[in-house]
């Protein structure tokens, strides 16, 4: 191997970003970076015992017929190495203006959600993308710039879900020395030149002159900062799981109830963090500001049986708790009706709300096959990949828009459409333990479905068991 793909392995396996039997869709714009990357995990993945299942590109719509050039030399890019070629249009400029976001938004928007439909008709695993050492420098900065905490400063993970970031520890004049070294062309975006864009000025103008003054390696030393704020947010990530479900209660009649004093018993460097968590089971992801968590704050001073507006939330005071619920309607407590909580593994958990205790075990795998533990086919215990579901899971109720794929399916559902044709009424549907790993990809609706990406496989070696009783009996 290059110099090049060494690096690029060891960032590989020190991420954990590839496990045999996966399916990689390489998401590639024509720039130097997606070629770099299309090229190094052409002959990285055999050794990781996986395969590329296709290259995705996205014509924004914009940029006219030097966007249908960058298509084309995708197309041909991927032929040239015999991989199936997906080009999915979106009408960027339409969509913004609709949503009354900037292009570079919407853009970034839509190429994910194409990104994820595209990996659906693959049949993929992992979505790689090019990001590199350097973008991840100009995010931490833009972030800081815009007063991110540490969840923003923790800047872009090398793997998210479906999602995974190769080239995350490479700097970008190394890619540019790969691609030229190995003969490759490449397409220039004239976009990343305009200086309208935020990021184009802290690539071409703030970051120069930050090095300028700090030294040529201040974009190492804020990936590297990015990577202790990481371990930060996941260390505060798991003390605000344990501290949610003793401040926030279900209300009978939707919506929830916070519980002030045990808030005030929060450490005090958590209490932000967990009222962000209160806002999140309301609010669709990304609609959680600062300004609404310091607007929470300030309510929780007002007089008991007077209301107020967050938002689009409504909230109230009742004795010693703040209520909240949606602005428009209750909040429909068949959506949400459990309230999160971690399940260490191995380890328990009792869920009161849904009367089910959950235990989760590992087992060697042969340990597992020879031992003749249960069978697990009455749709409460389930057999898990251990190494893909990880050593902390959350538990929570349904959310809208929940999807899964079902082991064995071609593709993902709504977990709504499951619970329908399961024919679950809709008072109970609430109450039925959704497990996810600590990204959010759902593992487990407990008696429903099992996860594609987490199902025991010929590469498994450790196995994760799940198993769920109704509380005070066997389910």
């Amino acid at each position: 191997m290059t110099r090049f793909s060494t690096r690029v392995w060891a960032t590989i396996r020190r991420h954990a970003l590839l496990t045999e039997g996966d399916r990689i869709l390489v998401a590639v714009s024509g720039g130097a970076d997606s070629v770099a990357l299309l090229h190094v995990l052409a002959s990285l993945a055999p050794r990781a015992r996986a395969r590329l299942a296709g290259v995705v590109h996205v014509h924004h719509g914009l940029r006219g017929d030097e966007a249908d050039a960058d298509a084309a030399f995708c197309e041909h890019l991927a032929g040239a190495l015999a991989l199936p070629f997906d080009l999915v249009h979106v009408d960027v400029a339409a969509e913004a203006r609709r949503r009354k976001w900037s292009l570079e938004r919407t853009g970034h928007a839509l190429r994910h959600v194409a990104f994820r439909l595209a990996a659906r008709r693959r049949l993929a695993t992992r979505i790689a993308v090019g990001h590199t050492l350097d973008d991840q420098a100009e995010t931490v900065v833009l972030r800081f710039l815009r007063g991110a905490g540490t969840r923003g400063l923790a800047g872009m993970w090398p793997s998210q879900g479906l999602l995974i970031r190769p080239l995350l520890e490479m700097r970008r004049s190394d890619v540019e020395h790969y691609v030229a070294q190995r003969g490759l062309t490449w397409r220039e975006d004239a976009t990343n030149r305009d200086l309208g864009i935020p990021r184009n000025r802290v690539r071409h103008e703030l970051l120069p002159a930050l090095m300028a003054a700090a030294g040529p390696s201040l974009p190492e030393r804020l990936a590297r900062q990015a990577d202790a704020w990481r371990d930060d947010e996941r260390w505060l990530a798991a003390c605000v799981a344990v501290e949610l479900p003793s401040v926030l209660m279900p209300h009978a009649e939707g919506g929830f109830l916070l519980d002030l004093p045990r808030l005030e018993a929060v450490p005090p460097m958590l209490r932000r963090r967990v009222r962000m968590a209160v806002l999140e089971q309301m609010l669709p992801k990304g609609k959680v500001s600062l300004a609404l968590v310091d607007g929470l704050e300030r309510l929780e001073t007002v007089r008991s049986g007077r209301q107020a507006r967050l938002g689009p939330l409504r909230v109230w005071r009742a004795g010693s708790q703040l209520r909240l619920s949606s602005a428009v309607e209750p909040v429909d407590e068949s959506v949400r009706s459990l309230v999160p909580r971690p399940l260490v593994v191995p380890g328990a958990v009792e869920i009161r709300e849904a009367d089910v205790h959950i235990e989760a075990s590992v087992f060697r795998r042969d340990a597992w096959e020879a031992d003749g533990l249960p069978a697990l086919a009455d749709g409460w215990s389930v057999a898990l990949d251990a190494d893909r579901a990880g050593s902390v899971l959350s538990i929570r109720g349904r959310l809208p828009g929940d999807r899964v794929r079902p082991t064995g399916a071609p593709g993902s559902q709504k977990i709504q459409d499951l619970m329908v044709n399961r024919k679950i009424p809709r008072a109970d549907r609430g109450r039925i333990p959704v497990i996810t790993k600590d990204d959010g990809q759902i593992v487990w609706v407990v008696g429903l479905a099992v996860g594609e990406e987490f199902a025991v496989k010929a590469h498994t070696t450790a196995v994760l068991l799940l198993h769920a009783t109704r509380s005070g009996g066997k389910a």
